[in-house]
């Protein structure tokens, strides 16, 4: 058997006594830090702020709680976790846990706004809208109510988007530089409900010119019913060509068509919709939506050609969770892409 060393105390050579004392000090120097930034409050972060148009607020989760339903308000700008907010396509989130969200799903004006886990439910999507965020639930945005920092934030109507209150401006530096979306995940769903997004953040800035947009969705042809056409052209945005369209491949003007394009047929009683589905509406002449954020309430952006946009004479982009419009009709089936 083997016999151990025998026990020798460490000494340190004379030239290494300087270096450990070094180590010893700088240990002490960075506990003394951590407890500090423990009792502090929020602890700091890199700092991902998205700043209020009220100059020196910033969109915070309150005490930095991780507890359902921790009010969201505008504090003043300070770098900590508490403001280290993600911009996506569709949701605004901290820490990859938790979203913001307004308090069950509530759809009218003055509800609170709060942070959850994240759930994709519909008041947990957030869509850029112009300066602001809207909540396609509600079809109303995010808002410092009165304008008045360290309450509460609340959902208020998009009527004046440039107003300080309804202002939001997501940053990844102390520059100010625009932070830019997430990347589109990994399924053809989650690119194209991706794309649809870039699309609906595009339209919605009224930077470009609506008809020049509706000119690429249509391919040309901008005065149609153009609900099939920006469905087919997210679709050949985000990788996905249809194969057999009604022109140059890719597109598809007609609603009822898309079924027939490689697509899989759910009954929309008891099926479940994803991100990338689209929905089919029996309205007069069929109507498709594309599925942004799927589960129990599913959120959808599309070609809306029965209202007027004073730019183009045709239809809007619009976004809402709406699966029935009365006698006018309703979703009644939707149509998954194979590659999800």
């Amino acid at each position: 058997m083997q016999r151990s060393a025998p026990y020798k105390p460490y000494r340190p050579k004379p030239n290494q006594t300087g270096a450990i004392r070094y180590v010893l000090i700088l240990g002490l120097l960075l506990g003394t830090f951590a407890i500090f930034r423990s009792v502090a409050g929020h602890a700091l972060s890199n700092g991902s702020p998205i700043k209020s148009g009220i100059a020196g607020y910033c969109l915070d989760d309150r005490d930095n709680s991780a507890a359902q339903g921790t009010e969201a308000d505008a504090s003043a700008c300070n770098a900590t976790a508490a403001q280290d907010w993600t911009v996506t396509g569709d949701t605004i989130t901290r820490g990859d846990t938790h979203c913001l969200a307004v308090q069950n799903n509530a759809q009218s004006a003055g509800s609170a706004v709060v942070s959850n886990t994240c759930d994709s439910s519909a008041g947990q999507i957030w869509l850029r809208d112009k300066s602001g965020f809207i909540n396609p639930n509600s079809g109303l945005c995010l808002d410092v109510p009165g304008g008045k920092t360290g309450s509460q934030l609340d959902i208020a109507n998009c009527t004046n988007l440039s107003r300080p209150g309804e202002t939001w401006t997501a940053t990844i530096n102390d520059s100010g530089t625009p932070k830019t979306t997430a990347p589109c995940g990994d399924t053809e769903g989650q690119k194209v409900a991706c794309y649809a997004e870039k699309e609906w953040a595009v339209w919605q800035s009224g930077k470009p010119n609506h008809e020049t947009l509706l000119n690429n969705y249509t391919d040309g042809a901008p005065y149609e019913e153009w609900c099939a056409d920006f469905v087919s052209y997210v679709y050949k945005e985000a990788g996905y060509p249809f194969k057999g369209g009604e022109t140059d491949g890719w597109d598809e003007n007609i609603a009822g068509n898309i079924q027939n394009l490689g697509f899989t047929k759910h009954a929309a009683a008891g099926y479940t919709p994803k991100a990338g589905d689209v929905a089919y509406f029996n309205y007069n002449g069929g109507h498709v939506e594309i599925v942004i954020s799927g589960g129990k309430t599913p959120t959808f952006i599309y070609g809306n050609s029965s209202a007027v946009d004073p730019a183009t004479g045709n239809g809007r982009m619009a976004a809402n969770t709406m699966t029935s419009d009365g006698s006018a009709g309703q979703l009644i089936y939707y149509l998954s892409p194979n590659g999800s």
